[in-house]
């Protein structure tokens, strides 16, 4: 969260560290003497000691002369106890000399100013501070003390991140959708790596927006720097992976973890947490950069539109640095986890269409080599009829055509002999070149000369003997696919 307007023009402070010495928490100082110091109002660092704090007061005629009621507005890791002109009113916590003393206050918090305390010039505030609890030293733990309209003090912040509401919604919807997608559709194991950016990115930003709905104690502030950053470490770690996994690299574990630890060892080295944030990320955009470049100057690969989606992320990092971990990012996250969805929608599209064509060339060859091999086969079938078996050799089998309790065998000269049995009892005994062309008749595909099609999507199929068997409007397609 950015630092709030100065309660002055010049942005100063003086402060009194309190040693109980010289400066002690029961009294308040003389500001003016020895030894307290001028601070700039953004250094402000109460932790691990107690400070008493004066800040000179200068507002505007106009919220002088309005009678809506103020307040003085605490956002930070501190506990304070708050005074106008020496006038005490009120307090966040119990600041104090030592952690176990010390009642932490909330992160964000408002103590009424009645508007009859302030005088019509030279206006002073004082505070005394402390922040003990935690784990985290920040560079910036006062992240404002103002003096505005009275409103919960979550108001402003919820007000500051609405604008990244609506992507947090695309965020949790994608999620789920490429989740079910990707499960459904069995797609390789870099696209789950899409879902999980979605889903990191979505956490980021509900603990980001979660100030704007809570006022939670100062100290939990610890606990949600350190999932904001490593919320960017996943997203910025996942997108590294995603590219990584798309190049032929040997050892690809090695250059995930030697990019990981480059990313940690420069974000370590690093003050701040906003900035430790987008570096995470950036760092990371930086050597998915890297590595395609790579891929463009040693093996020929094409840069793709991923690569310009990284300058551009990097472009707008640069030009939004302050404002990126807030909105920006949550949009172009989003963009880009579903355009990168669509590339891989293509590509298994892609994909699909050349597994198919490779089956029905399958397919196709199958049929080949059973017909041949039913033209060389001396397999016969058992023909049992009024005491008497026959046989009759298979590839000399025209057509079937069931009749009731029994089939008419019909072989390429014309005759017509007898089995008992079903159709569906034969079609089991003969090989694959037999085709069922209609619900009462089998066709040995490798006497068929023709196909022919009436108006009413029905049809006949015309035999090298002479014959003719029909085909139903039903079963028509998957004729015209088995013979195509």
């Amino acid at each position: 969260m950015a630092l709030a307007a100065p309660l002055n023009d010049t942005g100063m402070v003086r402060a009194c560290l309190v040693d109980g010495q010289q400066v002690v928490a029961e009294e308040m100082p003389d500001f003016s003497a020895d030894p307290c110091y001028d601070q700039a109002l953004a250094r402000l660092d109460p932790q691990h000691q107690l400070l008493w704090v004066a800040i000179d007061v200068t507002l505007d005629p106009q919220t002088l002369a309005s009678q809506a009621p103020l307040g003085v507005f605490i956002s930070g890791k501190a506990s304070a106890q708050v005074w106008l002109n020496g006038q005490f009113l009120g307090r966040n916590g119990e600041p104090a000399m030592t952690a176990e003393a010390e009642q932490p206050g909330l992160i964000d918090a408002v103590i009424h100013l009645p508007s009859d305390r302030l005088q019509p010039t030279n206006n002073q505030l004082q505070l005394l501070l402390s922040a003990h609890h935690g784990w985290l030293t920040l560079a910036h733990p006062i992240h404002g003390i103002t003096i505005s309209p009275y409103r919960p003090p979550t108001d402003g912040i919820l007000r500051h991140y609405w604008p990244s509401l609506l992507p947090f919604g695309v965020l949790v919807l994608g999620f789920f959708y490429l989740t079910l997608v990707t499960w459904l559709k069995r797609l390789p194991q870099q696209v789950w790596l899409l879902p999980l950016m979605a889903l990191m990115a979505a956490a980021q930003l509900f603990i980001e927006v979660y100030r704007g709905l809570s006022a939670y104690p100062y100290h939990w502030q610890d606990v949600r720097l350190l999932l904001i950053l490593a919320c960017s470490l996943a997203f910025g770690w996942s997108l590294l992976a995603y590219v990584l996994k798309g190049l032929p690299l040997t050892r690809r574990w090695l250059h995930g973890a030697l990019s990981a630890a480059v990313v940690l060892l420069v974000i370590a080295a690093v003050p701040g947490f906003d900035s430790k944030s987008v570096l995470a990320i950036l760092l990371s955009v930086l050597l998915a950069m890297a590595y395609l470049l790579w891929a463009r100057f040693s093996q020929g690969r094409r840069l793709g539109w991923l690569s310009l989606l990284l300058v551009l992320f990097v472009v707008v990092i640069f030009l939004n640095a302050y404002s990126f971990i807030d909105t920006v990012y949550y949009y172009f996250v989003a963009g880009l986890i579903f355009m990168l969805m669509a590339q891989q929608a293509k590509q298994a599209s892609q994909d699909q269409q050349l597994q198919l064509k490779y089956q029905a060339r399958a397919q196709q060859l199958q049929q080949i080599i059973e017909q041949k091999t039913l033209q060389d086969s001396t397999e016969k079938i058992e023909i049992r009829s009024a005491g008497k078996t026959e046989w009759l050799r298979v590839k000399d089998l025209a057509y079937c055509k069931g009749a009731g309790d029994y089939v008419e065998l019909v072989d390429t000269q014309g005759s017509v002999k007898l089995f008992h049995g079903s159709l569906t009892e034969l079609s089991l005994r003969l090989p694959t070149t037999f085709l069922k062309t209609h619900r009462s008749y089998l066709v040995n595909t490798t006497l068929i000369s023709a196909l022919e099609r009436s108006p009413s999507g029905a049809g006949q199929l015309c035999l090298t003997q002479g014959a003719k068997v029909p085909v139903s409007k039903r079963i028509m397609p998957q004729v015209r696919e088995q013979l195509s």
